[in-house]
């Protein structure tokens, strides 16, 4: 049983560090934003999949920082793609571009691929700023990539080769779509033969990097499909911090400390041990701003009730409503209960010299050493489909 003054304590500590506001355009949340942005070279956003206020959120944040040298936006796409998004939100009609790829190759962007997303992305390229996709090739997202392959080799053998394997990936996402299932996409039937002949028909760096990415895709599908899953986030997060490494580096040779706003899952998004158990990204890059004489920021945006888009290509309806009440650390349930507004804002970092012994839950203390802030949403609202 926990003593009743430290239950007082803990709920003063919440109350405290923690305010509400009905839009991120409010001063008092601007005036929290400029208390807690300085000497920060990286600035985590670890979000919900699939609800507005995650973008709307990243728009405001980047707007902020980039006067302060923030120029590139990370996002949780492969390089290739990442690329092509660029490209898309520099061009006149963005939507009409961007939904002529989604139609093209259907789900082959899992996290962005909203109205929503290509005004942050635009905003971004607006003000000069570049977009950096540091993850894994995505299971759906084979076909894209043999078409940009096709599309971009001068060489005569490389194309002739892809052109039949192109329409395997696009016979083999057809099937997985009548069966409603994962293990029917193109990543189970690209093999080692394959692949290795590929490479051996490749001439140039960039080409053997995309294939790279491919097999890599394979293995670390693999061991989820094994039930493997520690290795599985293991090895995307080794391929997450690898792919940064190479941008970072690349970066350096232009400005002396690249700072970086970073739009990502919520578990991409974590200081220290993240929610699978992998020292992610996002901790390897707060230990690069130490290093730096700086510091990263790592936001948590979540929805406590609303709609999402779900971007699951079986699920019946596009949309799905949610409720993370109960989800919630006990906590947060109690304090957000009174609360109206549509934002509830948590400074986490002040409760950690609070953390100790049987002051807060440890669902609560997670929260608390993982990120620094926390914005939980009202009556989350569904992204908007192309």
């Amino acid at each position: 049983m926990i003593p009743l003054f430290l239950t007082a304590q803990k709920e003063l500590h919440l109350a405290e560090n923690s305010f509400q506001v009905d839009s991120f355009t409010e001063r008092t949340f601007e005036d929290f934003v400029e208390k807690v942005i300085p000497e920060s070279q990286f600035i985590f956003i670890g979000e919900q999949h699939g609800i507005q206020e995650a973008g709307i959120f990243t728009n405001i944040i980047f707007n902020w920082v980039n006067p302060l040298g923030f120029e590139t936006l990370c996002i949780e796409t492969d390089a290739i793609l990442a690329e092509k998004l660029a490209y898309i939100a520099s061009l006149e009609r963005p939507l009409e571009a961007a939904k002529k790829l989604n139609d093209t190759f259907p789900y082959a962007i899992p996290f962005y691929n909203s109205k929503e997303d290509y005004s942050l992305f635009k905003n971004v390229v607006d003000r000069g700023g570049h977009i950096w996709g540091i993850d894994q090739t995505f299971m759906a997202q084979f076909r894209l990539n043999l078409d940009h392959l096709i599309q971009n080799t001068d060489n005569v053998l490389f194309k002739e080769r892809l052109l039949p394997i192109k329409k395997l990936a696009f016979d083999s996402y057809a099937q997985s779509i009548a069966k409603k299932s994962f293990e029917s996409m193109f990543w189970t039937t690209y093999d080692l033969a394959t692949h290795e002949e590929l490479m051996a028909l490749s001439t140039n760096n960039e080409e053997k990097d995309i294939l790279y990415h491919l097999w890599k895709t394979k293995e670390i599908y693999g061991y989820n499909a094994k039930k493997e899953y520690y290795q599985n986030n293991n090895e995307r997060g080794k391929l997450m911090k690898a792919n940064f490494t190479k941008y970072y580096m690349e970066a350096l040779k232009k400005t002396e400390l690249p700072r970086v706003v970073f739009k990502l899952g919520a578990s991409h998004a974590t200081r220290g041990l993240s929610m699978t158990n992998i020292y992610d990204v996002s901790n390897y890059a707060s230990e690069l701003a130490i290093f730096n004489h700086q510091k990263s920021l790592h936001f948590f945006v979540a929805g406590i009730t609303g709609e999402a888009m779900t971007g699951n290509p079986f699920a019946e309806k596009p949309v799905a409503a949610f409720d993370n009440t109960k989800r919630l650390p006990k906590e947060l349930q109690v304090l957000v209960s009174s609360f109206s507004k549509k934002y509830t804002i948590v400074h986490l970092a002040p409760l950690r010299k609070y953390a100790y012994g049987e002051t807060y839950s440890e669902a609560m203390k997670k929260y608390i050493f993982n990120f620094d802030v926390m914005v939980l949403v009202k009556n989350a609202e569904p992204l908007s489909p192309l």
